[in-house]
């Protein structure tokens, strides 16, 4: 099937595209489909930076009561040490996973 040609008319001096009430009809479909997922995919970037920010208080909490003095986390073989070691790489993780982020003016924030 060929894509159609886009028909261009010109009103009051600008150039606009028409579109049949089919055409239309598909267009604001995808549109409130992207704003779906859009949607969904704000929900889970925040809850993803509300599972990172308690994985960050967790590991802290843990280091502050893991024992120290039996050897290195890898040697000593213990299943805290071994979650300790590889924390920081996934809270790195989740972080560029979890991009920048909108402020509450629905900007998307600097780093």
């Amino acid at each position: 099937m060929a894509k159609p040609k886009p028909r261009y008319i010109t009103v009051d001096g600008q150039s606009m595209v028409a579109l049949t009430p089919q055409e239309y009809a598909a267009l604001s479909a995808m549109r409130r489909q992207v704003g779906a997922l859009g949607s969904r995919l704000r929900i889970v970037r925040e809850t993803l930076k509300v599972t990172n920010d308690l994985l960050s208080a967790l590991v802290t909490a843990l280091e502050a009561e893991h024992v120290t003095g039996r050897g290195t986390a890898a040697e000593a073989g213990h299943p805290v040490s071994v979650l300790l070691s590889s924390a920081p790489g996934l809270i790195a993780r989740a972080h560029r996973v979890a991009g920048k982020g909108r402020d509450r003016a629905g900007r998307r924030r600097r780093r």
